[in-house]
């Protein structure tokens, strides 16, 4: 337990600004809404749920949200998405040719 009090500290400040923001600003269901954001950061400061499955999940519904709104934007969405991965592969192999380069400079 001891491991997780930090992360626990954090998701009690998280509530707690929510629920002063959720009351300052008048929303509706302040304490509900402070409860959810308690959990959802202690969730994740603990590593019960992943983040590499929170970016995923945000990325789903970023493309589902912007689909329904504009369909073009939707579609963008989706190739920004699907060719991120090959981009940052592609930099990473240009930084590991570098640095090989380097190293064969150097000897």
């Amino acid at each position: 337990m001891s491991d997780h009090l930090p992360a626990l500290l954090v998701a009690d400040l998280v509530g707690a600004a929510t629920l002063w923001k959720a009351t300052r600003t008048g929303a509706r269901y302040a304490l509900a809404r402070s409860f959810g954001a308690w959990a959802i950061a202690a969730a994740l400061f603990t590593g019960l749920i992943p983040v590499q499955t929170t970016i995923a999940i945000a990325a789903v519904t970023m493309i589902v949200g912007v689909g329904l709104i504009a369909p073009l934007v939707g579609v963008i969405a989706v190739v920004v998405l699907l060719t991120t991965p090959v981009v940052v592969v592609l930099q990473l192999r240009g930084r590991w040719r570098r640095a090989i380069a380097a190293r064969a400079w150097r000897a």
